[in-house]
């Protein structure tokens, strides 16, 4: 069945921070050979939209708020927008979002908007765990986006790890059934599996 997938990631080419950035954007084009893709994603400059084929579509979202005082509000408003580009290709497209694939937690507040109000499932794929990155997880700003972690753990229908250590750590930190989370590893399988856990997704709905 062809899919048509909603990615939200806040790293994509030409912003890299870590890999994560080429991991999405590998995934994007390789999903996009055989489902409709639209790929939403932050940009400093004013809004783009990119038709990259007739399959694969990049929407770059500015921030309306600035300056920011760190990265939770820099993430939490730009929130709204996010939520507002999906709606509007949402009910642009003459077909729906089977899925959302949300990378990482900055945009977990939107997918589970959308969720709740479109009924759109979403899978969140975890690169890495904020207790894990930072130097003083008990600090205030490592405490909320921890809390936007277990948000999204929660809300999220299926969790994807690139890790079996990830996978361990999530299932911990955010006491989640291991049935929940699921390990994907960048092999032969890689887009093979990750289709199977949408598709999983959807069937349950």
């Amino acid at each position: 069945m062809r899919l048509t997938i909603a990615i939200l990631t806040w790293e994509y080419p030409p912003r890299i921070v870590g890999d994560m950035a080429h991991y999405v954007e590998k995934l994007a084009q390789e999903l996009s050979e055989e489902n409709d893709v639209c790929v939403i994603t932050c940009h400093d400059a004013p809004y783009l939209h990119e038709k990259v084929s007739n399959s694969l579509e990049i929407y770059r979202v500015p921030n309306p708020v600035k300056p920011h005082v760190n990265v939770v509000t820099w993430a939490l408003s730009l929130t709204s927008e996010i939520q507002r580009i999906v709606a509007e290709i949402y009910y642009d497209k003459s077909r729906k979002f089977d899925i959302i694939d949300d990378h990482e937690w900055q945009f977990v507040t939107a997918a589970t908007a959308l969720k709740r109000a479109f009924g759109i499932p979403f899978v969140l794929t975890f690169h890495s765990l904020e207790s894990k990155r930072s130097s003083d997880p008990s600090a205030p700003l490592s405490a909320c986006i921890k809390g936007l972690e277990r948000v999204g753990a929660y809300e999220s229908d299926k969790i994807i790890t690139r890790s079996k250590l990830l996978k361990s750590e999530v299932e911990s930190v955010h006491q989640v059934p291991p049935s929940k989370v699921r390990y994907i590893p960048e092999s032969t399988s890689w887009l093979g599996e990750t289709l199977d856990t949408y598709n999983q997704v959807i069937a349950h709905q």
